[in-house]
């Protein structure tokens, strides 16, 4: 106790957004704590698609999930991606800040750590081998491994369970029907654990959904071998 206490004397936590120093277990200041907008319910069942009004006794699907269902079932979220989130995703991936990953998973916690079981499966969004070349390690599997620390009931977790066979332009510089195509037939499953998915549910954890291409095309890999359910588990989602 006395060691952790001198500790984050000397290492005090920052804010994710601003870096100003704060409590130690915190992740934003209060003046960043406002700009950060919550995904809650109304919001579509399947891919968390946030409704400006509520519809009492119904659960209707935005206008997306009704003219092409997702290949998963449901989505946990919960932020809707903004500046500020933009921004600590960028820190992440860009400038080599992977203490944010032990940040995230702390974040995404609360909404997991009642769902996932030992009989589930965690999988980590892949990276093509150039990007990870360049990047030297993957967010999202640095989030799964942060979040199996804390994680009362440790899920199944193979790092290499699934790979990007295309080496796709980021999403970010695409529209539309660009980004569709850029990922189709992105994904495979490894040969390893071909028979490791059918009737296990899967939780698919990336750090955010945009167009929702990239966790579409990779669950439509993993769908083929039958899995029971596949959740999607991100930091933040597009809200337009």
């Amino acid at each position: 106790m006395l060691l952790k206490k001198i500790l984050s004397l000397i290492f005090p936590a920052h804010c994710l957004y601003c870096h100003e120093i704060i409590n130690k277990d915190g992740l934003f200041c209060q003046k960043c704590w406002p700009k950060l907008q919550f995904i809650t319910k109304p919001h579509c069942p399947i891919c968390a698609f946030p409704f400006e009004v509520d519809i009492p006794n119904m659960q209707p699907l935005c206008a997306k999930c009704v003219a092409k269902k997702p290949s998963f079932d449901r989505t946990l979220t919960i932020y809707r991606y903004n500046y500020v989130i933009k921004k600590i995703i960028a820190d992440l991936k860009y400038l080599d800040q992977s203490f944010v990953a032990k940040k995230i998973a702390q974040t995404l916690l609360p909404i997991l750590k009642n769902e996932i079981t030992e009989d589930d499966i965690l999988v980590a969004m892949p990276l093509h081998p150039n990007k990870l070349k360049q990047r030297k390690f993957n967010q999202s599997v640095k989030i799964c491994q942060e979040l199996i620390k804390k994680l009362p009931k440790k899920p199944i977790f193979h790092h290499d369970l699934i790979f990007r066979n295309k080496d796709t332009k980021p999403q970010v510089e695409l529209r539309g029907q660009e980004r569709a195509s850029n990922m189709k037939k992105a994904f495979m499953l490894n040969k390893k654990y071909q028979n490791l998915v059918e009737n296990r549910r899967i939780f698919l954890l990336d750090d955010v959904i945009t167009t929702g291409a990239t966790v579409e095309n990779c669950s439509k890999a993993l769908k083929r071998k039958k899995p029971k359910e596949i959740i999607i588990a991100t930091l933040a989602r597009t809200a337009f």
